[in-house]
């Protein structure tokens, strides 16, 4: 039995023939079933169409069998033609959720980018035939602090944008690259909170971070966008005039990152799906703070990509929640272990 099937925009997805004349002479056939002579080896056949939704498949023997037989092999194909079906949309159903969510998420990055530049030089301040340049070096003369917020707050929109590309590529390649290399902690940190340093300052969050001197064994590029992660996640659930406490230990061959802060409540019965794809907190969706549901689930993936791990501990210090109009907070505790430097 010789097959061919054709997607709907008439490329050939799979064949267990390899001569291109008899490939294109079977897509000839536009019956259910039908027996002709065929041109090219001169011997008769029996052939048939069977139509799907995303495909068309077609089949043809020469061997000698009846009109019932070919019928019940036919049926045989339809059955695995349908799981082939469905698993092809299933998949692209799948593809499109995440191209969609990638877009989605560029798209509201780079209109806060937009949002920010046009704040500090608004596009009526250029004029026709004028210096542009001179404008938008006046207009930060003018206002220097204004134009470092700009810079700051670009810059985080930039580096998110650079992690979802960086997510994307990570999660959907088998065996993702990674160049583990020996980093200081403290910097790798440190340079990763920049970008989100003004969102907490605007907040009155105190940051402590301890010193640190020890090394990690990670993957640079994936460690920074899952920090990345963290950060922005913070930024947006912290308590405004609250500590961020970051401190460092060291257990059994580990660089243990702790994360002490006031943060939004979440629930007893949330804990399990915390770092599970496209689940928010109920307080997070209550004050649509809520994004897409990856960020938890990215920094989990990519962290146990450097044979680290996280662990998240609400009311660490068992004081209970504290309510600011009405929005539950609680001192919760983020746990990062990285390997140490041998």
């Amino acid at each position: 039995m010789k097959y061919v099937i054709v997607n709907k925009s008439g490329i050939v997805a799979l064949s267990n023939l390899n001569d291109e004349k008899l490939i294109s002479e079977i897509q000839k056939c536009q019956k259910e079933f039908e027996r002709v002579k065929c041109p090219i080896s001169g011997k008769y056949r029996r052939q048939g169409l069977l139509s799907l939704p995303n495909h068309n498949i077609f089949i043809s023997t020469d061997e000698d069998i009846t009109n019932k037989i070919f019928k019940h092999k036919l049926s045989g194909v339809k059955i695995l033609g349908d799981l082939l079906d469905n698993d092809i949309t299933r998949v692209k159903h799948i593809e499109s959720q995440k191209t969609r969510r990638l877009k989605h998420n560029l798209i509201n990055h780079n209109s806060n980018i937009l949002q920010e530049l046009f704040k500090l030089i608004p596009q009526d301040a250029f004029k026709a035939q004028a210096n542009h340049v001179d404008i938008i070096q006046k207009l930060i003369s003018s206002n220097p602090r204004k134009g470092a917020f700009t810079y700051l707050k670009v810059l985080k929109s930039a580096n998110l944008m650079k992690a979802e590309f960086e997510v994307y590529e990570m999660f959907n390649t088998v065996n993702p690259y990674l160049d583990f290399l020996n980093h200081p902690i403290h910097k790798i940190l440190v340079l990763t909170l920049n970008p989100f340093w003004l969102d907490l300052v605007e907040q009155n969050v105190n940051i402590n971070i301890a010193p640190c001197f020890d090394k990690v064994y990670v993957d640079y590029k994936s460690i920074s966008v899952a920090l990345s992660h963290v950060f922005d996640n913070i930024a947006k659930y912290v308590m405004p005039h609250s500590d961020l406490v970051i401190s460092f230990q060291n257990e059994a061959g580990f660089v243990c990152v702790q994360m002490n802060m006031q943060s939004l409540k979440v629930e007893e019965n949330e804990i399990q799906e915390l770092f599970t794809e496209t689940k928010s907190g109920k307080w997070a969706k209550e004050l649509e703070l809520d994004g897409d549901g990856i960020g938890m689930f990215a920094i989990n993936k990519l962290i146990t990509l450097n044979e680290g791990s996280v662990e998240f501990i609400k009311d660490f210090n068992g004081r209970g929640q504290i309510l600011i109009d009405g929005v539950p907070y609680e001192n919760n505790q983020l746990i990062i272990k990285l390997k140490k430097s041998a």
